[in-house]
C-alpha cells in the first residue's frame, strides 16, 4: 500500500437533520489540499448539495439552508433559499459554531489580523497549538441581520447554546491561563451576561432546554485532566453519570476530529459517551438509555423528533452515515480487523501484517488520557497492508475506564504504565506467536513513552517518537499548556522549585539519554506549540553525540496535530518515512550505534 492510497479515504462530519434529511460535511484530500462538501441522504439515495469544494457545517433554519465556506485567509456564512444563489451573510477569519435566536444569528468567530505586527505577551497563555499567537480570540457576536461584538476578551468563548429565548455561552473568562471553563447566560439586547455555574473546572458543551433548563458536558474538579465529564445541571446541583464518561477521547487519524456535542430534543439530552475503546449515543431525560451499538466510536450526530442521524467508525469502515439505514462513504475500503485481548484486565488489540510479517511496531497513544479503540486506522491499517503487526492497547492512564484508573500514570509516566506495554509484547509473544522483533512508535505522550522505552530497554530494534516529549522540565517553559499540565501530570505543586524541578528532571528520559541504543527516528511539526520541537531537538542531539542511529523530520506549517490533520504532503511523507525507517532497522539490518 502506498501513502497515497492510505488517505484516499473520505470522512463525514458536520451531521445535522432537518425536515426528514440528514445533511452533512464529505471531507477528502486532494493534492496538498482538504477539501469538503455538503450532501443530504434520505435514508434512501445521497445527494450532493454544494459543489465548490470548500464548504462545512450544514444547518436549516426556516427551510433555508446555512453553510461555512472557507479559505485559507478567511471564512464566510452563506444562505440558500431555495432554488436562489448562495447569498453570504458574513465573512471572518473564523466562524465556529453559529445558532438562530428567532430571525437572529450568533456565532463564535475570530477576527483576521495582522500576522507580521510585532507581537507582546503579557500573561502566561498567549499562545496555543493549531491557533498559533493570540493576536485575536475567539468571541460572541451577532452576525445576522447586524454585526455586533457581545462577549469578547483576553479568553475564548468556548460554546453557545439557545432554546430560541434563553441564550447560554461557555467560555474562559475566569481562568484563561489554564483553559478552565464557566457557563454564562447573556442577555442579547443589551450584551449583559452572568455566570452560573460555581467551582472550577471544565464546561466544553452547553444546551438549553425547552423549558429553559441548562445542561453542560464537563466537571468541576479543577485542573484535573484525568476527571471524567459528566451530565451537570448547573442551577439544579445535579450531575449524571453517562458511561465511563460523558464525552469521548478515543483517538484517530482520519483527518476530521470528533464533534462533542450536547442537544436537547423533546424532553431528552443527547450526547457520547466513553467505555472503554467505544463511544455511543446516549439520551437522558428521567434516565440513561444508550441508542447506539457496541464496538464502533460516534463521530457526530443529529436528532429530530426522536429519529437520530450519526456518523461513526469502526475498524473495518473509516466513516458510515446512518440515517435509517447505513451510507458507507468508502464501499471499496475494508480496514483489517485487530484481534482482542485482555492483558492483566487491560484492553489491547494485535492487528495482524498482511502477508509474511516482517515484525510488530508497538503503537502507544498521547494524552495520556485518551484511548485507542474501535475505529478505522490510516496509519494501523498502512503499517499492516505494508507486512507489519500493529499491538497497541490502553495502559495505565488512559481514559474509558474510570477516573482511578486514568490517575495512575499521575507521577509515574514510563512507569507502571510502560510496564503494561511490555505486558502486551509478552502476550502477543505467548499467544499469537509473534517473533520478537518489535519497534515502538508514538504521538505526543506516545512520544513521551518511546523515549522512555529506548533509555530503558534494548528489546525494541527501532523507535519513532513523534511529537515527543523528552524534557519536562524546558517543556514547562515552551509549551502553551506545559507550565500547569506538567506539574499535575508529574506530581508536583510548583515545576520552579528545585524539589519540583528534580521530580521533573528524573520522569525526563532526557537525562537518561546516552543509555539509549536503539535507532530511533524524531518527526515533528515545526509549528507545534504543545509539545515543542525543541523536545525532539534535544534527544535528537543526544543521541547522536552518542553514536546511536538517528535523524530529525521537521515538517514545516504543521502543529501538535500534524499526524491527524497536517499539511497533506507532509502526512504522505510521514507515513512512507515510518515505513521506510522500519525497513532499514528492522528488516535490513541489525540495531547498534552509527559510526561516527
Amino acid at each position: 500500500m502506498k501513502a497515497e492510497e492510505a488517505y484516499s479515504i473520505k470522512v463525514a462530519s458536520d451531521i445535522y437533520v432537518a425536515e426528514g434529511r440528514a445533511y452533512f460535511t464529505v471531507n477528502w484530500i486532494e493534492g496538498n489540499e482538504y477539501k469538503s462538501s455538503i450532501y443530504s441522504f434520505d435514508g434512501k439515495k445521497q445527494e450532493r448539495v454544494t459543489f465548490g469544494g470548500h464548504e462545512k457545517k450544514p444547518a436549516i433554519h426556516n427551510g433555508s439552508l446555512y453553510f461555512i465556506s472557507y479559505t485559507k485567509e478567511e471564512e464566510s456564512l452563506f444562505v440558500i433559499d431555495g432554488m436562489k444563489e448562495p447569498s453570504k451573510l458574513y465573512s471572518n477569519k473564523s466562524i465556529g459554531k453559529y445558532i438562530f435566536v428567532k430571525d437572529r444569528v450568533l456565532a463564535i468567530v475570530q477576527d483576521k489580523v495582522d500576522k507580521e505586527a510585532p507581537f507582546i505577551a503579557n500573561k502566561l497563555k498567549y499562545r496555543f497549538d493549531s491557533q498559533g499567537y493570540f493576536r485575536s480570540r475567539k468571541k460572541l457576536s451577532l452576525i445576522v441581520p447586524e454585526v455586533k461584538d457581545l462577549v469578547q476578551g483576553d479568553f475564548d468563548v468556548v460554546d453557545v447554546a439557545t432554546n430560541g429565548s434563553r441564550v447560554v455561552f461557555s467560555a474562559t473568562i475566569e481562568d484563561d491561563d489554564t483553559g478552565l471553563q464557566d457557563i454564562y447566560e447573556i442577555n442579547i439586547s443589551t450584551g449583559k451576561y452572568k455566570r452560573i455555574t460555581t467551582g472550577k473546572g471544565t464546561a466544553s458543551t452547553v444546551a438549553v432546554a425547552d423549558d429553559g433548563t441548562v445542561a453542560y458536558i464537563g466537571h468541576r474538579d479543577g485542573k484535573k485532566p484525568w476527571a471524567a465529564a459528566k451530565l451537570i445541571f448547573p442551577e439544579e446541583g445535579k450531575s449524571v453519570e453517562i458511561a465511563k464518561s460523558a464525552s469521548s477521547s478515543v483517538g484517530s487519524d482520519l483527518f476530521i476530529g470528533p464533534a462533542e456535542l450536547l442537544i436537547h430534543e423533546n424532553g431528552s439530552f443527547y450526547l457520547i459517551g466513553q467505555d472503554g475503546g467505544s463511544s455511543a449515543i446516549y439520551s437522558y431525560g428521567k434516565k440513561v438509555n444508550k441508542l447506539t451499538g457496541e464496538k464502533i466510536n460516534i463521530r457526530s450526530f443529529g436528532v429530530e423528533n426522536g429519529k437520530l442521524a450519526y456518523v461513526y467508525t469502526s475498524p473495518a469502515k473509516p466513516s458510515v452515515v446512518v440515517f435509517g439505514k447505513e451510507l458507507d462513504l468508502n464501499p471499496a475500503t475494508q480496514g483489517i480487523v485487530p484481534q482482542e485481548m485482555k492483558v492483566n484486565g487491560q484492553d489491547a488489540w494485535l492487528m495482524p501484517a498482511k502477508g509474511k510479517a516482517k515484525g510488530t511496531v508497538v503503537c502507544v497513544h498521547g494524552g495520556p488520557h485518551t484511548a485507542y479503540g474501535y475505529t478505522y486506522s490510516i496509519e494501523f491499517n498502512f503499517l499492516a497492508n505494508n507486512s507489519y503487526n500493529v499491538l497497541f492497547g490502553n495502559p495505565r492512564g488512559s481514559s474509558g475506564y474510570g477516573e482511578k484508573f486514568a490517575s495512575q500514570c499521575v507521577g509515574d509516566w514510563g512507569g507502571k504504565d510502560f510496564k503494561d506495554i511490555l505486558g502486551y509484547m509478552d502476550e502477543a509473544v505467548a499467544r499469537h506467536k509473534v517473533a520478537e522483533n518489535f519497534a515502538i512508535t508514538g504521538g505526543s505522550y506516545g512520544g513521551y513513552m518511546t523515549n522512555a522505552a529506548i533509555v530503558q530497554t534494548t528489546r525494541f530494534k527501532a523507535a519513532i517518537a513523534e511529537r515527543c516529549v523528552s524534557n519536562l522540565m524546558s517543556m514547562c517553559g515552551t509549551s502553551d499548556i506545559g507550565f500547569w499540565f506538567n506539574a499535575i501530570e508529574s506530581g508536583i505543586k510548583d515545576p520552579w522549585s528545585e524539589s519540583g524541578m528534580r521530580i521533573l528532571l528524573e520522569m525526563s528520559p532526557i537525562t537518561k539519554a546516552k543509555k539509549a541504543r536503539t535507532p530511533t527516528l524524531f518527526i515533528h511539526g515545526e509549528e507545534d506549540y504543545r509539545c515543542p520541537i525543541e523536545q525532539s531537538e534535544q534527544m535528537f542531539t543526544a543521541l547522536k553525540l552518542n553514536g546511536t542511529d538517528t535523524a530529525l523530520a521537521r515538517y514545516p506549517g504543521d502543529s501538535h496535530e500534524h499526524a491527524r490533520h497536517g499539511v497533506p504532503r507532509n502526512m504522505l511523507d510521514r507515513l512512507q518515512r515510518k515505513l521506510e525507517w522500519l525497513d532499514t532497522h528492522m528488516v535490513n539490518k541489525a540495531p547498534g550505534r552509527s559510526k561516527k
